[in-house]
């Protein structure tokens, strides 16, 4: 196998066993086409074969959980109290923008058109890997979040609180 063949099947090769919980790094950029249909990296689309939960995220863009982390994560939100307006609003933003997805034969999920208008996704998205799921953005927006960063819009002082 070649250098080239040899990086390809890094770059497809899963960063866990199926059933173990996986991380997900780096940034991808892959195009929508006119269905709404977009490709996922291939060395994370085993997590995402047997589904997928899809939602907006904080920012304008959406989030992707494994079913795993998804039940994870949806657990946490229904512990919050039910008579916290700020919970149920939580719920009603994070639960009522969520759609099940399953990748078809070729790695691709479908993106519902209210998300990609929220995300103002339109031909082109980076899907950034973010730990236990994937946030996908559009180009432009994305460019903005690494411009802060870039550019000293965030002071280090910023961070402090996180305590990394």
């Amino acid at each position: 196998m070649g250098a080239r063949g040899r990086r390809k099947a890094e770059a497809e090769r899963p960063v866990a066993s199926p059933g173990e919980t996986p991380m997900f790094l780096g940034e991808y950029r892959h195009g929508i086409d006119a269905k709404g249909r977009m490709f996922l990296p291939a060395r994370y689309r085993p997590f995402f074969a047997a589904g997928a939960v899809l939602t907006r995220g904080l920012e304008p863009c959406l989030y992707l959980f494994t079913l795993p982390e998804w039940h994870r994560v949806a657990e946490r939100i229904r512990q919050l109290p039910l008579t916290a307006p700020e919970a149920r609003e939580w719920r009603r933003f994070f639960f009522g923008g969520a759609f099940d997805v399953v990748p078809d034969e070729q790695g691709r999920i479908l993106i519902p058109a209210s998300l990609r208008a929220y995300a103002g996704l339109e031909g082109q998205a980076v899907i950034v890997g973010v730990h236990t799921y994937l946030e996908i953005w559009s180009p432009s927006a994305w460019q903005e979040i690494l411009e802060r960063f870039q550019n000293g819009r965030i002071p280090p002082e910023h961070w402090i609180g996180l305590q990394v």
